[in-house]
């Protein structure tokens, strides 16, 4: 829900709320108001004729309106010498109920005893409560529609800074500074500063990142060319046995750090996010491509291998990435197979799936995701090619799933409808790094 659409519902609830309770104690003081003034103008009255009455005057008083009446009595006066009497009548005049509202003084004049009663109709409470109710409700209807209608024109203006902030949020990339709208709100000018330091900083120390990542990438190709040449004269001078086999150990281990530099450059590439893409390619094609190359591979342990694709399977990546997922989680499957084994793979629009026969799984799944986490089907491994995996799954939005069961590794990845999530560990995981 919108923010100006929170403050709307909250100001009508609010209004609904107050609004019964302010108009009860309305009806209530306006109908005792009217009472009490027509009490008093009808009091007025009677002590005006009781006085006329007293200088031999006719009884009806000029200009005052209702009807007064006199009457002698034979009995003494009560003890209350005014009292109010309030009956509800129908009215014919005016097709309603009203209240017929009579005050009855009881005086003493010229030694006589007399009671004098004027009387007027009045507005009655059901009359009033009606018309305040009628107003009241379109009063409230008028009021949530000019809040509904002005909420959002003001909210065009009050928050079109904080809209454009959360459009640049939403659109930051770590390549390039943002500058954020400057704005008369305190609160909003607040949070655009904090934004922008935060931003800036994070541009910086990308940019330091990179240019770190890069310069020891490219530094560290150099000694390690440098190394694997010497190693290989050296090996073809003369040496003995013992000697070449150091000499092995040596190239084996210069081999082994340059697939981790140039893995760890790809993480880092791959974080950066310098593989963005805006064109579909064919998944399909690339699946196959892959498949050809490790046909040598597949026929040394002499695998069967049974493929289902279907046509035409369009996937937004880039293709460096989709070459390097299939040959890592492909690598895997004829690696980490057993001999006379066999793979099924299935490629449809919505996922690809690979199963193959091989070992159970010697570690928890979920640390084969983690870098340098590797399992001892593999000593030769890295412990980089499943974490390389998960990074291209999680840049492409793809959700990988993983399990072993019935001597068979099976990894699934799922292109849409999934969330972008880490890995999800499932036990019993088997498939290794491809490193």
């Amino acid at each position: 829900m919108k923010l100006v659409d929170k403050f709307t519902l909250w100001f009508i609830a609010i209004t609904f709320l107050v609004t019964p309770i302010t108009s009860y104690f309305f009806c209530y003081t306006l109908v005792k108001k009217i009472d009490s003034t027509e009490t008093a103008r009808l009091s007025e009255v009677n002590a005006t004729t009781a006085s006329r009455l007293g200088k031999g005057l006719p009884a009806n008083v000029p200009g005052k309106g209702g009807a007064t009446d006199v009457q002698r009595l034979t009995t003494a006066l009560p003890q209350q010498r005014t009292q109010v009497r309030k009956t509800d009548v129908y009215n014919g005049g005016v097709n309603g109920m009203e209240s017929l509202l009579t005050v009855d003084s009881y005086v003493t004049i010229n030694g006589g005893n007399y009671r004098i009663s004027s009387y007027n109709y009045i507005p009655s409470s059901r009359q009033v409560i009606s018309t305040i109710l009628g107003t009241i409700t379109w009063k409230l209807l008028l009021i949530v529609l000019c809040v509904v209608i002005t909420a959002r024109l003001v909210s065009q203006r009050i928050l079109s800074s904080l809209r454009q902030t959360m459009k640049l949020i939403q659109g930051f990339n770590v390549k390039r500074k943002v500058q954020f709208p400057k704005t008369g709100t305190r609160e909003f000018r607040e949070l655009n500063a904090f934004l922008q330091k935060m931003t800036d900083k994070a541009v910086d120390e990308y940019a330091a990142v990179k240019e770190f990542s890069e310069n020891a990438s490219h530094e560290l190709q150099t000694p390690l060319a440098i190394l694997r040449n010497k190693l290989e004269l050296l090996s073809e001078t003369n040496i003995g046995e013992e000697q070449a086999a150091l000499l092995g150990d040596m190239q084996n281990a210069i081999e082994k750090l340059t697939k981790i530099n140039r893995s760890l450059t790809l993480l880092a590439r791959m974080e950066n996010n310098e593989y963005a893409v805006s064109e579909n390619i064919k998944f399909c094609r690339v699946v196959k491509d892959v498949l050809s190359a490790y046909e040598d591979r597949i026929e040394l342990k002499n695998l069967s291998v049974r493929s289902d694709f279907e046509k035409n399977v369009l996937l937004k990546i880039h293709p460096v990435l989709a070459d390097m997922l299939i040959n890592n989680l492909l690598g895997n499957a004829v690696r980490h197979n057993v001999q006379d084994g066999h793979i099924d793979i299935s490629l449809t629009q919505r996922k690809l799936e690979i199963r193959n026969t091989g070992l159970p799984p010697e570690m928890p799944t979920h640390e084969l995701f983690q870098r340098f986490k590797k399992s001892n089907q593999c000593s030769e491994s890295v412990g980089l090619g499943l974490s390389i995996v998960k990074q291209i799954c999680e840049v492409c939005g793809f959700y990988i799933s993983y399990h072993y069961s019935d001597q068979l590794h099976t990894v699934t990845v799922q292109f849409r409808s999934q969330p972008r999530e880490a890995v999800r560990a499932v036990p019993g995981v088997s498939l290794v790094n491809s490193e």
